[in-house]
């Protein structure tokens, strides 16, 4: 009877631990929290400082702590890689038909039938902004690098500093500037900075690579401040010019444009990235991102401590059904890879129920090649779904991305667009998400996370 008691009485007490455990844990969670996201931090950098801290005059900016639901699936995912054997997919040539013709697209010049604009515009439907592959993108792309500029105005919508040109033929195209060399680092939040003129060109050719085909054509060209833009430029544009140490600079009209930060050139001219506008006829609507985040340090999103917030995703009508929600694990797929955390909003056709999911402003990107943020995965490791196509080329790409990157980016005007480390990342996110898709499967079974769709 006494020995029933005292198993009795041991059980009371380990029943007390844990509930007050429990109690300690819920009104002390951002110290436990802060505990574990060092831990996690810790293990998924080891081997990335031990490879790139070398140089002491590179210091790594621990940014934003890993929300509590990515710290435990970023274990999972770090348990997941070490057991993962990437070394089979080293000798095979799959990627190389794709990058091949890519490639071939950009050096092949003809003799265009028809306007490149009208060209353009044709390609676009509600599912790809341009085809796989085009004898003609050479031909256009050159267009928008040599075309002379007709007028020149300041770029008013966004947040960040852009110049709208009209280039002969009548097509609008966006020019933002160089804001920052290659090889400079933004520190902070993931988010930071202005936007990278650099990053929307290795945006577009990565989202060529992957088969997503959602980005407009872009292509880095050197414009001349003083006889290309200035003589044809509006009144509103022309008064934010100004000269600094015998350079011509301009700081234009958006949300964080200010005299006192404008973009410079290397005396008259300056680099920068343009874009082809899309055309009039496609009517664009907004849309919150599910994701969003809030954009404060002290203050976390639903979806960044509900592990099940998926699932309330799904009960909304505008991913319940049809493309849209795997469009958007699509987008984070890509986003992690360029390393762009502000994807606040996304746009579609308005006018197209099966519209896809835009990939559009992709300048926050490539701001810190040795932090991978593993939040911008979350679409994907929450609702553990993703597009056959996309996997299968996800895969050829393994151990492939880097040299694929390099390559493609070499026939761009502005080339070297990205820095060595930039391009040595694309090789070590692609392992992180396949390691993602795999603790999916293991937890739910393939067939129920690689849907074709």
């Amino acid at each position: 009877m006494k020995l029933k008691k005292r198993i009795f009485a041991g059980l009371v007490m380990c029943m007390t631990v844990v509930v007050l455990l429990g109690l300690y844990i819920h009104f002390f969670q951002p110290e436990v929290q802060t505990s574990m996201e060092h831990n996690v931090n810790s293990i998924l950098r080891t081997n990335l400082e031990r490879k790139h801290v070398s140089n002491q005059n590179i210091r790594l900016r621990f940014q934003s702590p890993i929300s509590n639901v990515a710290t435990l699936t970023g274990l999972k995912i770090n348990a997941k890689l070490q057991n993962m054997n990437f070394t089979k997919y080293q000798r095979s040539l799959s990627y190389k038909n794709i990058l091949d013709y890519l490639c071939s697209d950009l050096k092949i010049k003809i003799k265009l039938k028809q306007s490149p604009w009208t060209i353009a515009s044709n390609w676009i439907t509600s599912r790809e902004i341009h085809p796989d592959h085009s004898k003609e993108m050479g031909s256009i792309v050159t267009q928008m690098v040599e075309g002379k500029i007709i007028s020149a105005d300041v770029g008013r919508k966004g947040t960040q500093l852009k110049i709208m040109l009209t280039l002969e033929g009548q097509q609008k195209v966006v020019f933002k500037p160089k804001r920052f060399p290659r090889d400079h680092i933004i520190q902070g939040q993931p988010y930071a900075g202005a936007d990278r003129h650099n990053g929307e060109i290795a945006a577009f050719h990565l989202n060529r690579l992957l088969g997503f085909n959602r980005t407009p054509l872009t292509v880095g060209r050197k414009i001349n401040l003083q006889s290309e833009i200035k003589p044809i430029a509006s009144s509103a544009l022309l008064k934010t010019f100004t000269k600094q140490d015998n350079n011509s600079c301009f700081y234009g009209h958006c949300y964080y444009c200010k005299p006192s930060d404008p973009a410079c050139g290397e005396g008259d001219v300056i680099e920068g990235a343009v874009i082809l506008w899309l055309p009039e006829r496609f009517t664009l609507k907004k849309y919150r991102h599910p994701w969003q985040r809030t954009y404060r340090d002290n203050i976390s999103a639903r979806w960044e401590v509900d592990h099940g917030y998926c699932e309330r995703v799904r009960l909304n009508p505008l991913y319940k059904t049809g493309p849209r929600l795997l469009d958007i694990i699509d987008a984070s797929i890509f986003d992690y890879l360029i390393g762009n955390a502000d994807r606040h909003h996304y746009e579609v056709f308005a006018d197209a129920p099966d519209s896809m999911v835009l990939l559009l402003d992709n300048g926050k990107s490539f701001g810190n090649p040795y932090w991978d943020e593993l939040t911008i995965l979350a679409p994907l490791y929450q609702c553990c779904r993703i597009r056959s196509k996309t996997y299968l080329r996800l895969q050829m790409f393994i151990n492939h991305l880097e040299e694929s990157m390099k390559e493609i980016l070499s026939y761009d005007p502005i080339s070297p667009v990205l820095t060595k480390h930039h391009l040595e990342a694309f090789d070590r996110r692609l392992k992180t998400i396949m390691a993602a898709i795999e603790v999916c499967c293991d937890e739910k079974g393939q067939s129920n996370v690689v849907v074709d769709v």
